[in-house]
């Protein structure tokens, strides 16, 4: 889960930048030639976008670590395979009496 969160946050984070520059080019060529910070300030907000997308990816992964998630679902399968097991073994029993008597 981690590991999957980690690598949505990078892959964003690499193709917004993208994302917001090739929709800048496109702005830009429609802007007058007076304003030559165009394309330099989208390329930064697409930067501070993107360093927030990681920033929250990360303390999701840091949330999903303290709490221990993972170890937590484990615990509740084992538990769950457990008891399933134990209602087979029951439900063989009750069949094997029935079939003995």
């Amino acid at each position: 889960m981690m590991h999957l969160l980690w690598r949505l946050g990078l892959i964003v984070g690499l193709l917004f930048p993208l994302w917001a520059a090739s929709g800048a080019l496109v702005f830009a060529e429609n802007e007058p030639s007076n304003s030559p910070g165009v394309l330099e300030r989208i390329g930064n907000t697409a930067k501070k976008v993107g360093h927030k997308i990681e920033q929250g990816v990360g303390k999701v992964v840091k949330k999903v670590e303290e709490k221990h998630i993972g170890e937590k679902v484990e615990q509740k399968l084992k538990k769950a395979a457990d008891k399933t097991a134990e209602g087979f073994k029951k439900a063989g029993n009750k069949i094997d009496q029935k079939l003995n008597h």
